[in-house]
């Protein structure tokens, strides 16, 4: 009995640093642009939570652009409204988050971008991290103004949305069968020990 007991209390514990590791949902509103060399390009994000966090943003060294996020970090309060958004059948509060890039050079780049949040604990540090590709397409001044009423709309490639979610997927996958693992490997510790 008190082993069934310990296995208990460590399965709760598990699925209360779970939650408490993936407690902010975030959606980019667009990640695809075309823009010329100097032209500054805006990408937003929203985030939202049940609590106050604090998200800290890096993106990827390229030389070929620069980027601004504001605000960095983001101090996520859940009772803060830039709008809603709807998610499981509840409304959450959401909170956009910035995303300039200027690029410096003619061409196609993807800019990747880390939202990430530390939640330390007495013994080990959790981290949840959501990844952001935004593609951009920099074209020269004569290509620009040819192509400047598809550059009205919003584009989204194939490639774009899709290839972060599923490097979105593959990361929480991943956590989701460590932390199996580990319960897995502790069932065994309580019983054989």
């Amino acid at each position: 009995m008190a082993h069934l007991h310990k296995i208990f209390s460590l399965v709760a514990f598990f699925i209360l640093v779970f939650h408490a590791a993936f407690a902010f949902g975030s959606l980019p509103i667009s990640s695809y642009s075309k823009t010329k060399v100097g032209e500054t390009v805006t990408f937003e994000i929203l985030f939202w939570s049940d609590v106050p966090e604090k998200i800290n943003f890096y993106a990827d060294s390229n030389e070929s652009f620069l980027i601004n996020i504001l605000p960095n970090p983001l101090y996520l309060n859940p009772f803060k409204r830039d709008g809603e958004i709807l998610v499981g059948g509840k409304p959450y509060n959401v909170t956009k988050v910035r995303v300039f890039v200027t690029p410096k050079s003619v061409g196609n780049f993807s800019v990747i971008l880390h939202a990430r949040k530390d939640i330390p604990t007495k013994d080990i540090t959790f981290v949840d991290e959501r990844v952001f590709k935004f593609s951009i397409e920099v074209l020269g001044n004569q290509e620009k103004e040819s192509n400047s009423r598809e550059s009205r709309h919003a584009i989204i490639t194939e490639e774009g949305p899709r290839e972060t979610n599923k490097q979105q997927d593959n990361t929480q996958m991943l956590i989701f069968i460590f932390l199996v693992l580990i319960i897995f490997i502790s069932i065994l510790i309580f019983k054989y020990s």
